[in-house]
């Protein structure tokens, strides 16, 4: 057996400039309606909170580093994996999660894992004038090495057969942090002042047992996006049962919140949040749901 790649060769940060880059404010007023009637819990109070309303109440003010950032820092791997990080595996060019925790200031910084997709597609979409984020800039990005997102190595906690290793390996493994800064005509209740995102060209699962799962010094993320694409062209699914759920139970790394798209499985112990309706995000606008862990 051997070990899920280890694709961080020449990785970089990146952040990701589409807090609105594939979900209107048209979508979002009609994700009401529709998920209401496609709930899987019933409103015991009459009374229904947008995805929005809810994450607002879990606001943050902006962590420090990212509000002194000026352009040539450094990146301190301390300051950013001590953020609240939502975490998008499989995440494409997909800027919904960004839009959903950035816009209510409930999490400033995100790690988009991805192997399907190149840096140039990347960076094409994030300099392009209408798919990018609206109502912000780039401030900086930095590109990094390795060594600067994992510092002390990692070990791989899964293993893979042979097979699958070699079907999904990628000859130009990448990575960039993106700084975006507000634009100067937006007002806070646009989104956040400033946000960042690392973006790995990578595998989901390996990306979370690097960052994430190798004792100290890595955290926990404040949430989770689960996004099955069927034949989207990954080995497992990120849901229910999936080796994304088992690593992170097994490293004791589970976060407290997942965003979880219509069409894919829950992880186990966890409950959609009553009365919070969803929100249509991805390339085919599934309703995506809040859900948290279970008290045990």
């Amino acid at each position: 057996m051997t070990g899920v790649p280890k694709r961080f060769n020449g990785v970089a940060l990146v952040c990701f400039q589409s807090l609105y880059m594939s979900t209107s404010a048209t979508r979002r007023s009609r994700s009401f309606d529709e998920s209401k009637a496609n709930r899987n819990t019933t409103d015991t109070h009459g009374i229904f909170k947008t995805l929005y309303e809810y994450l607002q109440a879990l606001r943050e003010d902006i962590p420090d580093w990212l509000d002194q950032f000026r352009d040539g820092d450094n990146f301190s791997h301390r300051e950013f994996f001590g953020s609240r990080i939502v975490y998008y595996p499989g995440s494409g060019t997909d800027g919904h999660p960004v839009k959903v925790f950035g816009s209510t200031h409930s999490a400033h910084t995100f790690v988009f894992a991805d192997y399907g997709v190149t840096q140039a597609d990347l960076e094409r979409e994030l300099n392009h004038g209408r798919h990018g984020f609206r109502g912000y800039h780039t401030l900086a990005r930095l590109h990094l090495q390795e060594i600067d997102v994992v510092p002390r190595g990692w070990n791989p906690h899964l293993h893979l057969g042979k097979a699958a290793q070699d079907r999904y390996q990628l000859s130009a493994p990448f990575g960039f942090l993106e700084i975006l800064e507000r634009d100067d005509e937006f007002q806070d209740n646009h989104g956040a002042r400033r946000l960042a995102i690392l973006f790995l060209g990578n595998d989901g699962i390996a990306a979370y047992d690097a960052l994430f799962c190798q004792g100290r010094d890595t955290s926990v993320p404040f949430a989770i996006v689960l996004q099955d694409h069927g034949f989207g062209g990954n080995y497992d699914s990120f849901g229910g049962g999936s080796l994304l759920e088992r690593i992170a139970r097994d490293c004791h790394v589970v976060p407290r919140r997942l965003l979880v798209a219509k069409n894919t499985k829950p992880w186990d112990a966890f409950d959609e949040v009553p009365d919070v309706d969803g929100d249509p995000g991805g390339m085919h606008s599934h309703l995506r749901f809040l859900y948290e862990r279970r008290e045990t």
